[in-house]
């Protein structure tokens, strides 16, 4: 399982490339899922610790290191699997530096069958964060299926979409099957549904719909008619993350597709997406996908997220 980066830049750079403009959604007659982004990385070293609101699925090339999540610690190796649920607190460790194939990813429950919100569910709640012998198992084949699609030596460079996508959404299934417990759940953990879940899609919508305006927990709780220290439970009970987490990761999600669609100039998309200032806007953004706004606009990820000296 010993493999050098080095050769896989350029399939990194166009899979980064291809898959972040192509591929941010999967829909299924019973499933859709949003992908946030792909990411196909030859060094990825320390990170901070940090938490999403949606999964982040990882394989390892190469490389070694650790995955913390919260006080435990995961080696990584080649062929290690590594799976980041939502509002979990994580982050990566590596002296030399990790080849590191990885998506992030959410369901949108409204538009999935029952089963799948029952598995994703229990996906984020009881999920397996880290396999360590994960090289021969369905994700880790699937992963360097889809980085052989844009190997210039191959034939498959020439992929069409769809074969693209029908990798994608095997991929995502087979991470759902294989970190997750299981397709199903005790039906009685869902007899109670589910004001504080209806209270906080409620929350999230008037949210997404006023993102250029400020948006203080005082405001939302007030047009939901519930108190502040309430709404606070709720987000914590139900999104898995604080509420300045989850403004802040929709703010930068608007801000990347503004990023990639738009011609306007980063002042312009900082103010549209309810940002006080450019440098508030830089800071944020840097910190949830790890680079800058002018960064990530001059690359359209066409380079990939890798170390310059490369």
């Amino acid at each position: 399982m010993s493999i050098e980066p080095l050769p896989f830049i350029p399939s990194f750079r166009r899979a980064n490339s291809v898959l972040n403009r192509t591929l941010s959604r999967i829909e299924k007659p019973d499933l859709t899922v949003q992908i946030h982004y792909w990411g196909f990385m030859p060094r990825h070293f320390d990170n901070t610790e940090h938490k999403h609101s949606f999964f982040e699925a990882c394989f390892v090339l190469t490389g070694s290191g650790f995955y913390q999540e919260e006080h435990t610690e995961f080696p990584l190796q080649p062929g290690t699997l590594f799976l980041s649920r939502p509002g979990i607190q994580h982050r990566i460790l590596s002296k030399k530096g990790l080849a590191l194939c990885y998506v992030a990813f959410e369901l949108e429950e409204s538009a999935c069958s029952e089963l799948y919100a029952a598995a994703f569910g229990l996906l984020a709640k009881q999920g397996i964060p880290v396999l360590g012998e994960g090289a021969d198992q369905t994700p880790g084949l699937l992963w360097r299926s889809l980085l052989s699609l844009f190997d210039s030596s191959t034939t498959g460079v020439n992929s069409p979409p769809p074969m693209q996508l029908s990798l994608a959404e095997s991929l995502i299934l087979s991470i759902l099957s294989t970190h997750g417990p299981g397709f199903y759940q005790d039906t009685g953990s869902t007899d109670k549904k589910e004001e504080g879940a209806s209270m906080v899609h409620q929350a999230e919508l008037f949210i997404m719909d006023n993102l250029s305006e400020p948006l203080s927990l005082e405001r939302v709780a007030s047009h939901l008619h519930i108190t502040t220290r309430h709404l606070t439970r709720l987000f914590r009970h139900y999104g898995h993350q604080s509420f300045v987490h989850y403004v802040q990761e929709q703010r930068v999600q608007k801000a990347k597709n503004l990023i990639l669609n738009t011609d306007l100039q980063l002042k312009q998309i900082a103010a549209l997406c309810g940002f006080e200032s450019i440098h508030y806007f830089t800071r944020v953004f840097t910190s949830k996908l790890g680079v800058t706004p002018a960064r990530f606009r001059r690359s359209q990820f066409t380079e990939g997220r890798y170390d310059s000296d490369l």
